[in-house]
């Protein structure tokens, strides 16, 4: 009678320097191997700036994108390519999330990304139609151990996740302000740009976020050169001014904490210069090079 062999379990197999084959059936559970970071076009973005620095127009570069136009100023961003809608009141932002997880439903999503433009006044809707609901005056002051705050998040965070859950991806755009603070090392005040909104509201984004972005603008002097014909010395340039230009830069490191990026990203250029019109092009191009250096 011959000896029978202990069974011995499956393996994946892999040598070094190669990825493992993944079986089948684990491949439809959703395993997978390799350096495999998301798309451009699948990022959540928080977009973040001072008001007039070109935010809004950075957002409007973006193809297949519907904005909430909470703030009404979507509108007059030169060489938009981004679908807007306005968003007056919250029975309005309410009928629009509807009729997007509608369309997802029946498999007709026409945008890929919704954009919250700003997230400041959607929070400030947001805050309003709870007050009526509660009927309080202020609804932060609602409860004690900012519940009323919590209350706001969780309603704001709610329409986010559905929409996540639908297939959608999306963006926030939102102010900067300046806030005098005191670090608690020196004990002297400093002055920084934080964000407008609520830092629960602005922290549960940034968490939830691919890459944090800053975008301003900055005052370029350059100098005006014109070619002339001097005696004895032939054509030569000639310096005869100079002009002054705005020139838009793109900031993806804004933290001290450098949590301006999630995992699974490749590590971006700090400051990126971006044309006025056509900004996301930029970036998707720079972030595509870093997918690539990331690969090899």
């Amino acid at each position: 009678m011959s000896e029978q062999k202990p069974s011995v379990n499956p393996t994946v197999g892999c040598t070094a320097n190669t990825l493992p084959a993944i079986p089948d059936d684990w491949a439809a559970l959703g395993a997978a191997t390799g350096y495999d970071p998301k798309l451009a076009r699948d990022l959540r973005i928080f977009a973040v700036g001072p008001s007039g620095e070109g935010k809004t127009t950075f957002i409007n570069s973006i193809p297949d994108n519907l904005i909430l136009d909470f703030d009404g100023g979507a509108n007059a961003s030169p060489g938009s390519i981004a679908t807007r809608i306005p968003v007056p009141d919250y029975e309005r932002l309410e009928a629009i999330i509807a009729k997007l997880l509608a369309d997802a439903k029946a498999n007709c999503r026409h945008w890929h990304r919704v954009t919250f433009d700003t997230v400041d006044e959607d929070v400030s809707l947001t805050k309003k139609q709870l007050e009526r609901e509660k009927q309080v005056d202020d609804i932060t002051e609602f409860g004690s151990l900012g519940h009323g705050y919590n209350l706001i998040l969780g309603r704001l965070w709610s329409k986010v996740r559905d929409l996540e859950e639908a297939g959608y991806t999306w963006a926030f755009v939102g102010h900067l302000k300046t806030k005098t603070e005191v670090n608690p090392v020196t004990k002297k005040e400093e002055t920084k740009l934080r964000e407008a909104t609520y830092p629960c509201v602005a922290k549960k984004i940034l968490t939830r976020s691919d890459f944090k972005i800053t975008i301003y603008k900055m005052l370029q002097t350059t100098d005006v050169v014109e070619k002339k014909n001097i005696p004895g010395r032939g054509i030569i340039s000639v310096k005869t001014g100079t002009a002054q230009k705005d020139v838009y830069f793109l900031d993806t490191m804004t933290t001290d904490a450098r949590d301006c990026k999630s995992r699974g990203v490749p590590t971006m250029p700090r400051k990126i210069e971006i044309p006025l019109v056509g900004g996301w092009a930029e970036f998707e191009k720079q972030y595509n090079a870093a997918v690539e250096v990331a690969r090899k």
